[in-house]
């Protein structure tokens, strides 16, 4: 999705990408507050589509975390960054989408 729509939204798909960008500059930090409430209020139509589709359950998907808290904290971490890293890398390097 990051290559596919980033040229789009410059891959703006949840707050962690925006805060992303607006630390490392590349995103104004008055447009934050904004980005964040359309993610939210985008994240109602899929909620309701979801629940449409499969009904209520509680754990759709999910992955259940077989170790610690910590250890699950720790890899949600790990693995965040480096969504962060690609999301970065393809939405911002002039390599990757041009000038």
């Amino acid at each position: 999705m990051i290559a596919a729509m980033g040229h789009l939204s410059s891959a703006h798909f949840n707050p962690a990408v925006t805060v992303a960008f607006a630390l490392t500059r590349h995103f104004a930090w008055e447009e934050v507050p904004v980005y964040i409430g359309g993610q939210f209020l985008g994240a109602i139509p899929g909620v309701g589509t979801l629940r449409l589709l499969f009904g209520l359950v509680a754990d759709l998907g999910a992955t259940l975390p077989h170790g610690s808290v910590w250890q699950s904290f720790g890899l949600e971490i790990l693995l965040s960054a480096v969504l962060m890293v690609v999301i970065i890398s393809v939405a911002t390097d002039t390599r990757a989408v041009g000038q």
